[in-house]
């Protein structure tokens, strides 16, 4: 009985680590691809965003005409220089319809006290590059408060419709550090980001072959076989 608790135990741990290693080995991929996207539109030239195909590859450059307007939503959990603070998402009305507009990080000073964020009113030109939203870490159980200011845990297209009651584009734009009305540029850090998991996952695997290994070990010796 004991043996079959060992066996079970460690035919759990060799799968669990197999499949970590395969869960690195695709957020590999997924890095590499982001950072093919990348270095394949960092030259190009912004395209009008009226111009833009259906589904427009990540970080291609736009720009666009149009006025921002209330309200803004504040993305939490954006760590910058060992700071918590937040991007300020801002929608940016482009003929009867919403741009969503990271405009930078800002400091979140203090949960009781949230940073003050102006809002521009007249017409003016941005531009940027388009990102598609990505699944953060929650802290809480709800994605978005209840009242203003908004504060996001991840950017769900679907919910911020519902509060703004119009049509949005199925992207976001990195507003240019050149742009006015922007806060503080993160960089993007996309060169050799996917290595760090090919590392991982040969960690996982190595786990794997050491699990079957001492897997080996243990039926030799309950078969009597030392």
């Amino acid at each position: 009985m004991i043996n079959i608790f060992k066996n079970l135990s460690l035919i759990l741990l060799v799968v669990t680590c197999f499949y970590l290693g395969l869960w690195q080995l695709d957020r590999a991929e997924e890095k590499l691809a982001i950072q093919t996207d990348f270095q394949s539109q960092i030259n190009e030239k912004p395209v009008n965003i009226n111009f833009l195909s259906a589904e427009p590859a990540r970080y291609k450059k736009i720009f666009a005409e149009g006025s921002f307007i209330e309200p803004y939503f504040l993305l939490d959990n954006i760590v910058y220089n060992r700071k918590a603070g937040y991007y300020v998402i801002s929608p940016f009305l482009v003929d009867e319809k919403i741009l969503l507009v990271n405009r930078g990080w800002v400091d979140n000073y203090s949960r009781q006290k949230y940073p003050v964020i102006d809002t521009p009113k007249e017409d003016m030109i941005i531009n940027g590059y388009i990102k598609y939203p990505m699944k953060l870490l929650e802290l809480t159980s709800e994605n978005i408060s209840l009242k203003e200011p908004y504060v996001i845990q991840n950017i769900n297209i679907n919910q911020i419709s519902d509060i703004i009651k119009k049509e949005i584009f199925p992207f976001i734009v990195n507003i240019s550090e050149s742009n006015n009305f922007s806060y503080k540029h993160i960089p993007e850090k996309n060169e050799k980001s996917h290595l760090k998991h090919y590392m991982y996952a040969g960690q996982w695997f190595l786990f794997t072959i050491i699990g079957i290994f001492f897997l080996i070990i243990l039926n030799r010796k309950s078969n009597g076989k030392n």
